[in-house]
């Protein structure tokens, strides 16, 4: 990722932000020659790609095991909105992707799982001064066609700014009603 702004006072205040990212399905592809340990320890490490989202948003996987992840956002100008707040949508998209690599991480049988409903609470505003913050999700229930998920987005003191849990939908999985 490159950043081409513009230093402050120079009388231009265009911002460029060029972004890369490799191939989310070859990705995908390499993920599942791998056994779940070994994603785990990929994510972490950086050894696997971020997917495209995780790039253009700055955030990445920090800490990962089975049912539990912690995912890193480091605020700056990009996730700003008008008002000088990151954007609640980061905020979701951080929370949301923590909650489901907890969730798929439950899985044994290669099934995926699909975001369904995501409920969201901002406790208190979150700008670039509020400094790293991380997305610590864990898996709540994991059953044969859904599960669910919580995530709290706090800061390296403990300092909540949301709340957020969600439900996902197994696929690839059997369906027992028909």
């Amino acid at each position: 990722m490159t950043d081409r702004s513009v230093p402050a006072g120079t009388g231009d205040d265009t911002r460029t932000l060029e972004v890369s990212w490799a191939d989310p399905r070859a990705v995908a592809l390499r993920a599942s020659q791998l056994s779940r340990d070994e994603l785990l320890k990929s994510m972490v490490s950086g050894a696997l790609p971020n997917p495209p989202i995780a790039q253009l948003l700055n955030f990445r996987v920090v800490e990962a095991e089975v049912g539990r992840v912690v995912v890193e956002l480091v605020p700056d100008e990009r996730h700003e909105n008008v008002i000088g707040l990151v954007a609640g949508g980061v905020a979701a998209s951080c929370l949301d992707a923590a909650m489901w690599i907890a969730v798929q991480s439950s899985l044994v049988d290669g099934s995926m799982v699909s975001t369904v409903n995501m409920n969201l609470h901002f406790i208190r505003r979150l700008s670039r001064e509020s400094g790293p913050v991380r997305a610590v999700a864990r898996t709540l229930h994991m059953g044969r066609s859904t599960a669910t998920a919580e995530s709290w987005l706090e800061d390296a003191s403990g300092r909540r700014y949301a709340h957020a849990t969600a439900s996902f939908l197994r696929m690839g999985v059997a369906d027992d009603h028909r």
